[in-house]
């Protein structure tokens, strides 16, 4: 007897869970909504490294592909790159901090188009946003850019 209904509690309590189970899957279910689709716009983004390698320089060549290097998100291709005196800074003995250029090193501006919307707080490219002013470090085709700030953000003229 005793073996019969420990048997029955046992279905029970396997027929509860199971339909708390399938209850539950409904909640964390996918909705059925879809998203809007978010039109991507060309844009024209600046980048400016105060010293630069020459021979890091020297292999970026326009149209290479731009990629971020933390979140991978890719800055379309290279489509301007212009080269000027590098900035090195450096204390007096007074303290006070002097630029002055450096043989071999070169301030580099790299302009880049790419695909990216438009919000509040800056451009949104790869899931990522990206603000004017901010310090992020590339790779230009085959060279690796550390710590250039964007220092300009606008929509592309076609």
């Amino acid at each position: 007897m005793f073996r019969k209904r420990s048997f029955w509690i046992v279905v029970a309590v396997i027929a509860i869970v199971a339909v708390g189970i399938v209850g539950m899957s409904g909640k964390f279910a996918k909705a059925k909504v879809g998203a809007p689709a978010v039109v991507k716009e060309k844009i024209k983004i600046t980048f400016y490294m105060e010293n630069t390698p020459d021979c890091t320089i020297d292999a970026i060549k326009i149209g290479d592909p731009v990629r971020e290097q933390i979140q991978n998100s890719s800055f379309g291709k290279v489509t301007a790159v212009e080269r000027g005196e590098s900035i090195f800074w450096a204390n007096k003995d007074s303290g006070e901090f002097v630029a002055s250029p450096r043989e071999g090193y070169s301030s580099l501006t790299l302009t880049t188009e790419a695909l990216g919307t438009f919000n509040d707080n800056g451009v949104s490219i790869d899931k990522s946003v990206y603000y004017v002013g901010q310090t992020i470090s590339l790779y230009a085709g085959n060279s690796y850019l550390k710590d250039g700030r964007i220092s300009s953000i606008e929509k592309a003229v076609d």
